[in-house]
């Protein structure tokens, strides 16, 4: 006897029920959606958290009264994926994206409309030709006022007005996803409200339901934290090991990972994403020059204890002010959009996307943030310099151009050092003292030194060319307009062609206007004025300097065991 016909299976049920809803497809990493035929054209992912999955389980129970077998989600849904990876792949954007020749920003919100942003103007739209998707971290924004205020931002931070059309710029390129972003690092001593500064301006294009992430303790971490959103905010970061720097830059220029599937044999998952990255801490001394490029620096001032507003006051305004200000930005974007293809820079910067923007917002409102930003620059390139010990002890010793290969370099800098031991991380030999060079030239070209290896080869290597700044500015090369427009740390020590010394003295070190600590050491000072009877030696010690705290002349070996003790503390 056969069997009589029950009718279709859960698994089927399960299916058509989908059908009914979406339309299926994949991105182009290989993801399976889901689109909704009706409502917000917000894709759902068929796998990870928020997926179809529980939806299905859920209007299974409503239409039949009973829940769905796990067996037969998991066939609907195996059934269902097969759909989405038979379609053409297509970008699924992540709360902005760039397409038709237009801007667009996702509200988040659960009328899926989003902001359409071009040359012409900004408005509210239900349709776009591109997808979006959200994650459990997506918030919604408030809808952008009309005749918005971008100038309600300042009642809420406590930022420096030279910073403030930096900090502008990269609210704007943020909307911008297809190019570079620039790293924000917010610094500043303890209570000059980094966390509160880090969350509102992340929340004004990326609102999210946890808005800042603690410092990631690896790179899973990190990819995990960095995929759910387009802002990602890492609050109190105290330490930045290379490994992150690395994954940082990554993020900043467009990341990628392949990785196998979790409860798979060999299924491989791509992860790619470019992400606008925001960091604050007190501290984190010098960064790699390869970070330090995509860094921009905004020190946050010290909060009165009479200014200090309570947690919940502070919130209020900010969701009074946060509409004015998102309507405000997206005015500003526009006039940049339109203007953005007309603006040229003779040179421009490693974050040349960003710089332009920069520029076109300095045009707009007659600012200056482009050299602010390259005199930010001049800074981290100076803290790399004075925390790195062989760096430390070439701009120390090499006053007059110098060629030769990197050996003999080696010997003139080991000299230094006299009988003491190197320091830790002193190159072992002249492959690794030109692996040094190599990787750190960018720092020290910033601060106006001459940084070439020659394709000139001897017994002994590669010749090197080294010469500091005066030289430089002396033999007429070209430094950047970077170099010649940053000022120094200490305004009243400025000079066009600085010299790189030794200084033992207790120096103010960059943001100790607002955080009032020093330094045990500054080992690097601009110094333009030498007697002009005493000549530039070319041995591997100054012949005659001036102590830059007394003025007295200094004589060769003290300065000497000045530079060897100098970077003993560097170390």
């Amino acid at each position: 006897m056969t069997k009589a016909h029950e009718g279709p299976s859960a698994a089927t049920k399960l299916a058509c029920i989908a059908q009914d809803r979406y339309t299926f497809g994949v991105s182009d990493t290989g993801e399976p959606y889901a689109l909704p035929l009706d409502g917000p054209r917000i894709v759902k992912m068929l796998r990870g958290a928020g997926s179809l999955r529980a939806e299905l389980a859920a209007a299974f129970l409503t239409d039949f009264g009973n829940p769905a077998p796990q067996q037969a989600l998991a066939d609907a849904l195996m059934a269902l994926e097969g759909l989405a990876l038979a379609a053409k792949a297509k970008p699924l954007a992540l709360r902005v994206a760039d397409s038709h020749g237009a801007l667009w920003l996702d509200l988040g919100d659960d009328t899926g409309e989003l902001v359409k942003i071009t040359p012409k103007g900004w408005l509210i739209v239900s349709e776009a030709p591109v997808l979006h998707r959200r994650t459990a971290l997506t918030a919604a924004l408030p809808r952008p006022a009309t005749g918005g205020n971008l100038s309600a931002l300042w009642s809420l931070l406590n930022i420096a007005a030279a910073d403030r059309p930096v900090l502008v710029a990269f609210l704007v390129a943020a909307l911008m996803p297809n190019m570079p972003h620039p790293i924000l690092l917010l610094t500043g001593e303890q209570g000059t409200g980094k966390s509160t500064a880090a969350k509102i301006i992340a929340s004004v294009v990326d609102a999210s339901a946890v808005q800042l992430r603690k410092p990631p303790r690896d790179l899973d971490s990190w990819t995990t934290a960095a995929v759910g959103s387009h802002v990602v905010a890492v609050d109190n970061l105290s330490t930045l090991p290379d490994w992150l720097s690395d994954a940082l830059c990554r993020a900043s220029t467009g990341d990628g990972d392949v990785r196998r599937r979790l409860y798979t044999d060999g299924d491989l998952h791509v992860i790619s994403f470019r992400r606008v990255v925001i960091l604050n801490g007190i501290d984190l001394g010098a960064v790699r020059d390869d970070l330090a490029d995509r860094l921009v620096t905004v020190d946050l001032h010290r909060i009165e204890e009479t200014a200090r507003a309570r947690d919940d006051d502070l919130t209020q305004r900010w969701q009074a002010a946060a509409p004015l200000i998102l309507g405000g930005l997206l005015d500003l974007t526009v006039r940049v959009l339109a203007i953005l293809p007309s603006v040229h820079l003779e040179r421009s910067p490693r974050m040349a996307d960003f710089a332009h923007v920069l520029a076109a917002v300095d045009q707009l409102a007659g600012t200056e943030g482009l050299t602010r930003y390259r005199a930010l620059a001049g800074d981290l390139a100076r803290d790399a310099v004075t925390s790195d010990p062989v760096l430390l002890a070439l701009t120390s010793t090499i006053s007059t151009p110098w060629e030769g290969p990197a050996a003999e370099l080696l010997d003139i800098l080991t000299a230094t050092l006299h009988d003491a031991r190197p320091p830790k991380g002193w190159p072992t030999g002249a492959r690794v003292l030109a692996s040094l060079l190599k990787r750190r030239a960018p720092s020290l070209r910033r601060l106006g030194w001459i940084v070439e290896q020659s394709e000139e080869h001897t017994k002994r290597g590669n010749l090197w060319q080294i010469a500091p700044p005066a030289e430089a500015v002396t033999n007429g090369d070209e430094i950047g307009d970077e170099i010649r427009s940053s000022p120094v740390r200490h305004p009243a020590r400025h000079q066009e062609t600085p010299i790189l010394t030794c200084e033992d003295a207790e120096t103010p070190r960059k943001g100790d206007e607002v955080t009032n600590e020093t330094l045990n050491l500054s080992v690097l000072t601009e110094q333009s004025k030498r007697p002009k009877d005493v000549p530039y030696s070319s041995s591997s010690r100054h012949s005659v300097t001036d102590c830059l705290a007394c003025g007295e002349p200094l004589a060769a070996d003290l300065i000497a065991d000045d530079i060897r003790r100098h970077i003993g503390c560097a170390a």
